[in-house]
């Protein structure tokens, strides 16, 4: 195919022939298929005065890199072909930057894009002046240092999975942490006060807190945030492949291992991994995360030599781990390597305050990104959801949300939709029952003048008597902890 097939948004003067016979041109080679990136990469090339050539297959981009020799290659991750793209491309030419891109990605996705041979991977949300810099900084370096046909495998690079604006002032809406509450505050203080520092963060709270939205959060505001931020859950998967998918193996290492893979270690390096759930991890592989923390390097399985590491770790637990350690479930100088900044996020119960910023949060997120319905909440219907326990913390006032907007009828959510259709959610706690020792100071204040009035079917006098405090203290009881009297 002739050069002129892929569209350009600059002519660029001809340039002498490659080695290899190919023409030279300076100028990236994008290959993107999606009608909104494709606009979105026009206007950036044009608005950074970068020549380049479009295609929107991978196979004109084939015939293009064979007819061609470009500065550089962008590739939009839009199917498996895309990766195999990058992998053709990087064992034809191995000294041919190749970028990708892509609106989200797992671990899964970027290691297998940096083990094909991209030199920098770019996801999430950016903007365009961060393309046009990366783009421009890979290129310099490709310069500087031209790369040799074989060697070691490039240092996996990429941007976190959501970045932060321009002016650096504010974390993005999706770290956004809402909160007035005080204890929240104060973890928030210490997290903005850790995060320029490389020390381990060690985040503690029940399922549903947060502990990711607050790793990613210091991720963010580091210097590590133009890097890959890699989350792993320790719980999800069997120790023996949890193994294989931190540290990587080699070729022939174990049945079906059919070539050499990275580890996330080795893809996060540079930037951040956040181990959640890791007091679910089994010893034998807390004495191999232990050496990580200690040398910053590892062996891959199957391999012999030494895999050195540049990474912050941040790991997070429900599970209190001083208890763990007492028990001999976890050992104590892992504990001590982590605990360096401990975090401990309050369960919902506790934040009340905040369940009204993030039930209108939660509104505004799903208007935008599922095309629910614009609705509000009323006064009485947020209420009336402050009384609830919330188990499962802000995970599960997100789920409450979103079934209210669903099955609410009208423009707004009222006191009977939230009767009517989280009526499982209402727990009725006794000072005897399970859910006791999880009860603040005020909830047991509450339920037990609530029981006491119940019982003197509302006499005051008689409550106040038996409570052994005056009625005026009483009323100021009933005022300040919204007791319903009978």
């Amino acid at each position: 195919m002739p050069s002129s097939a892929a569209e350009r948004t600059e002519v660029p003067v001809e340039g002498v022939r490659a080695p290899d016979g190919r023409v030279r041109r300076e100028e990236i080679l994008v290959v993107v298929r999606d009608p909104e990136t494709r606009i979105f990469l026009e206007k950036t090339f044009f608005v950074g005065s970068l020549p380049c050539a479009r295609v929107g297959s991978t196979e004109e981009a084939r015939q293009c890199a064979r007819d061609t020799c470009y500065s550089g290659v962008l590739v939009s991750i839009e199917s498996v072909d895309s990766v195999e793209l990058i992998e053709c491309l990087h064992s034809e030419d191995p000294g041919l930057p190749i970028a990708a891109l892509a609106s989200s990605a797992t671990p899964e996705l970027v290691r297998d894009v940096m083990c094909s041979g991209a030199k920098d991977f770019l996801f999430g949300s950016f903007k365009s002046k961060q393309l046009i810099a990366r783009l421009e900084k890979l290129l310099s370096e490709t310069r500087s240092s031209a790369a040799p046909a074989s060697g070691p495998m490039p240092t996996p690079r990429a941007a976190p999975p959501v970045s932060s604006n321009e002016s650096g002032e504010e974390p993005p809406a999706s770290t956004a942490i809402i909160s007035s509450n005080d204890k929240t505050e104060r973890v928030l203080e210490i997290a903005r006060k850790v995060a320029p520092t490389d020390s381990t963060v060690l985040i503690q709270g029940e399922s549903g807190t947060g502990k990711e939205l607050l790793a990613r959060y210091i991720h963010e505001n580091s210097h590590r945030a133009d890097r890959v931020f890699v989350d792993v859950n320790c719980g999800a998967l069997p120790e023996n492949l949890l193994e294989s998918q931190l540290f990587g193996h080699e070729k022939g290492s174990f049945t079906g291992a059919s070539q050499r893979q990275l580890g996330l270690f080795e893809v996060a390096n540079g930037g951040t991994i956040f181990l959640d759930e890791i007091g679910e991890m089994g010893l034998d592989m807390q004495v191999k995360i232990l050496r990580v923390l200690q040398a910053r390097e590892f062996r891959r399985i199957g391999g012999s030599g030494v895999v050195k590491v540049d990474v912050r770790v941040i790991a997070a637990t429900n599970r209190e781990l001083k208890e763990e350690v007492e028990n001999g479930r976890f050992r104590t100088d892992l504990y001590y390597r982590l605990n360096v900044i401990n975090l401990e996020l309050p369960p919902l119960r506790e934040r009340r305050e905040d369940i009204p910023p993030l039930v209108e949060y939660f509104c505004d997120q799903f208007a935008s990104a599922k095309s629910l319905s614009d609705k509000s909440f009323s006064p009485e219907a947020v209420e009336a959801m402050k009384k609830f326990r919330w188990e499962g913390n802000i995970r599960e006032l997100e789920n409450a949300v979103e079934r209210l907007i669903l099955l609410s009828h009208g423009d707004r959510v009222e006191r009977p939709d939230v009767e009517e259709h989280l009526e499982e959610q209402k727990v009725d706690v006794e000072l005897d029952s399970e859910f006791a020792p999880t009860l603040t100071l005020d909830e047991m204040k509450k339920l037990h003048v609530s029981r006491v009035l119940k019982q003197n079917e509302g006499n005051k006098m008689k409550s106040a008597r038996m409570l052994k405090i005056n009625v005026k203290t009483l009323y100021n009881l009933i005022k300040s902890l919204e007791i319903e009297v009978p």
